[in-house]
């Protein structure tokens, strides 16, 4: 049987590692570069995005009202702002239902999807008694209060980071990649704004809407993840790979 290391075909293992472009805000791209590490690939972490506290942060949602996080940096912003962790939790992925455990929230449920398999989690497990905040940053995706509320849910979003593009051109040199992986569509946004030549690059999305968010590029192969997450976007990488072998 021929063997395989991380999905990779034993004879790969000779070739240069692939190299990939991790465009996500500091700090989660530390861990996306070991991901991709330990994956078998050679990561550079260049963001396109910056993370910074908002002028004025909201004051802390009820106790008796669910969390909701659609991405790890709102679950670091929010848990550093205090020291309690007595809410119901409510997340978008694996990923940042992991994130929710290791900052101390017990038992955080996740929709493993999307906002809207977010909402319907939210419609089928949580009574219209119990007040929905979503908390995340000034570049919130999806339409989850919106939805929340037109079902009749005390629903709200509060803003606890702001993520916005990187001021300087990241000085990474595109000649050497061979996969860019975005990350949202903000981050899809910026890309296009700095004019990279990314020709015989192969850009990898997170979602549909990240896919969107950049358009069509001439020379560039763009493919979208199975599902919001980074396990799968390796996943994708890695048998792309064996099928250019």
């Amino acid at each position: 049987m021929e063997k395989k290391f991380f999905g990779i075909k034993k004879e790969m293992l000779s070739r240069p590692k692939p190299t990939v472009w991790v465009t996500r805000s500091l700090p989660a791209a530390d861990r996306s570069s070991k991901n991709w590490s330990y994956a078998g690939f050679n990561p550079l972490t260049f963001p396109l995005l910056e993370i910074s506290k908002p002028s004025e942060e909201p004051n802390l949602p009820l106790k008796k009202g669910i969390l909701v996080f659609t991405s790890g940096n709102g679950v670091r912003a929010f848990s550093e702002k205090t020291t309690e962790r007595d809410w119901s939790v409510v997340t978008v992925g694996k990923e940042t239902q992991r994130l929710a455990r290791k900052f101390g929230f017990e038992y955080p449920l996740t929709a493993n999807g999307d906002s809207r398999d977010v909402a319907n989690l939210i419609l089928n497990n949580f009574s219209k008694d119990n007040n929905i905040y979503h908390c995340g940053g000034n570049n919130l995706q999806g339409s989850i209060v919106k939805d929340l509320l037109q079902k009749g849910y005390n629903a709200e979003r509060l803003v606890y980071y702001n993520s916005t593009p990187v001021k300087v051109k990241p000085s990474i040199n595109v000649n050497e990649i061979d996969y860019l992986i975005l990350y949202s569509p903000l981050a899809a946004r910026t890309l296009v704004k700095y004019q990279f030549n990314l020709l015989g690059v192969t850009v990898i999305s997170i979602s549909k809407a990240t896919k969107d968010a950049l358009g069509t590029l001439k020379g560039v192969r763009h493919k979208v993840s199975r599902e919001p997450n980074e396990m799968a976007i390796i996943d994708l990488v890695k048998n792309l790979e064996v099928m250019n072998d």
